[in-house]
């Protein structure tokens, strides 16, 4: 099918309602016959290591917890370099540079506005910054971890579309990560501002906050952004856990300008959690 097609047919089916009944779905317990035979199916068509996964005594009651399974100890490491920068997620790397005052690449021939897709007076402190974006295949670990060390000045829900963040829409959507659905978590450091914008994407049923109880993708979504008291602002290390996609979707990490030097990427190579991405300029 025209990829031009998909776009036009994606644009008409209910995007947000499928979603949400998806989450429902996730939810609802299975018997254990069904939900091993789905969850060996899933493993098996996405190459999920499950070896890796912390399974329940009981196994997987419903889907989600499957899609949000924890890892066991030890089997991702956290880069330790004082200004090492570490991934996020297991993910793809899609697209990563300088942003042009507040323009950011989404595909070749395509960008959009650092301020559309945070419309705060927040979006100020990335003109000129950097930028990495990252794609969860669905057969990635979901949880989304910290990519520095600092304190959490806030979040920033958004409630948008949840069109689907395949290729042929990246690539054919102008403005797409700024139209999804979004939960951005503040992260301030010594060297600057982070900002981690997890994006929506359809039969995302939700995405959580480990650090607070705001969620998107509900029935009632409302636009919230929330910073914390001066005293009372979380505390992060690099690698803590700050995020769980109850499916799989896209991550772009906004950086302050001049605060980041990204390693040797390339766009399209797979990095994991507490993978050094980049490291902080200056001493």
């Amino acid at each position: 099918m025209n990829d031009n097609l998909k776009i036009f047919l994606f644009r008409g089916i209910p995007k947000g309602l499928i979603s949400r009944i998806f989450g429902i779905i996730a939810l609802i317990p299975l018997p254990a016959f069904l939900i091993d035979r789905i969850i060996s199916w899933y493993i098996k068509k996405y190459g999920v290591n499950i070896e890796e996964a912390v399974i329940p005594a009981n196994g997987f009651k419903n889907l989600n917890r499957f899609f949000t399974r924890e890892l066991k100890d030890g089997v991702r490491k956290i880069s330790k370099g004082k200004n090492d920068i570490v991934a996020t997620t297991d993910s793809r790397v899609d697209q990563f540079g300088k942003l042009k005052k507040d323009t950011i690449i989404q595909a070749k021939g395509v960008d959009y506005s650092v301020r559309d897709l945070i419309p705060s007076k927040m979006a100020e402190k990335f003109i000129d910054g950097h930028f990495i974006t990252l794609y969860l295949s669905p057969g990635d670990y979901h949880r989304i971890h910290t990519p520095v060390t600092g304190e959490i000045r806030g979040f920033f829900s958004i409630p948008g579309k949840l069109f689907t963040v395949q290729e042929f829409m990246v690539k054919g959507m102008k403005g797409l990560f700024a139209v999804n659905e979004r939960l951005i978590t503040y992260i301030s450091t010594k060297k600057g501002d982070v900002a981690v914008c997890k994006i929506g994407a359809m039969n995302v049923g939700k995405i959580s906050l480990s650090y607070d109880s705001a969620v998107t993708n509900g029935f009632f979504r409302r636009r919230r952004e929330f910073f914390y008291e001066a005293g009372k602002a979380p505390s992060v290390k690099k690698g803590d856990e700050i995020g769980i996609f109850n499916l799989g979707s896209t991550v772009i990490i906004l950086f302050a300008k001049g605060m980041i030097r990204f390693d040797r990427l390339r766009a399209g190579q797979k990095v994991r959690v507490g993978e050094k991405i980049g490291e902080f300029t200056g001493p």
